[in-house]
């Protein structure tokens, strides 16, 4: 079974908000993600949903894939899709691409996702206050008494997350792993407040497969998985 190493480098072009639970200490209603250190995150689950989701787009309507989040109606609870397609087996089970790759309910994912963290951490200055409000869509105005603070991480052009072994694992074949590098092309944004503009920047990686370089991705094994 092919085992897989990504390396992903995240350089923002604007401060990124990613939550964390609770704001004890601090002002801000939402407070940034930190680890055990102190330092600046953005945690392994954002990252693993955030691709999958990604993945997800790029493949629905050309394999058959079940319907998460929910796990009843993901694999193997389900074997179509909407469309009425049978979704492949996996050990005689129902089991499609993205839960082969991701895992789900019923299957463990083989893939191990790890936490990004900021680079120069000593470096940097505090986290940063932005004052938002709560906007009523139906009237296209700003809600009453809705003021908010949430953190940021420090704002300057080129701040950078990483971790050189931010995916690690095994998939079941190696066009796999071609899907997963294409669904990170499609990432440009992370954390709350993307929609004002915050957490904005590009993805970075360096993969191998079974200790060898993957240069670029080979689109012929996406295609494969999409006509198979």
């Amino acid at each position: 079974m092919p085992t897989i190493t990504i390396s992903l480098v995240l350089t923002f072009a604007t401060p990124p908000s990613v939550g964390a639970g609770g704001a004890s200490g601090t002002l801000a209603d939402k407070v940034v993600a930190r680890n055990a250190h102190g330092e600046f995150i953005i945690p392994a689950s954002q990252v693993k949903g955030k691709l999958r989701h990604a993945c997800e787009q790029m493949l629905r309507g050309r394999v058959p894939l079940c319907n998460p989040p929910r796990a009843e109606q993901m694999c193997p609870q389900i074997d179509k899709d909407d469309a009425g397609n049978a979704l492949p087996q996996k050990d005689g089970l129902p089991c499609c691409v993205l839960c082969q790759i991701f895992g789900s309910a019923g299957y463990p994912s083989r893939l191990r996702f790890h936490d990004l963290v900021v680079t120069d951490a000593d470096l940097l200055p505090p986290e940063t206050l932005r004052a938002m409000v709560s906007l009523n869509r139906r009237r296209r105005v700003a809600e009453a008494q809705r003021l908010f603070l949430i953190e940021t991480a420090p704002y300057f052009n080129g701040l950078q997350f990483q971790n050189s072994e931010a995916i690690t694992g095994q998939v079941d074949q190696p066009s796999h792993i071609h899907i997963v590098l294409a669904g990170l092309q499609l990432l440009f944004a992370w954390g709350g407040g993307t929609s004002h503009g915050l957490g904005w920047g590009d993805v970075k990686w360096e993969a191998w497969l079974d200790g060898q370089l993957i240069n670029k991705i080979d689109s012929e094994e996406v295609k494969q998985i999409c006509l198979s």
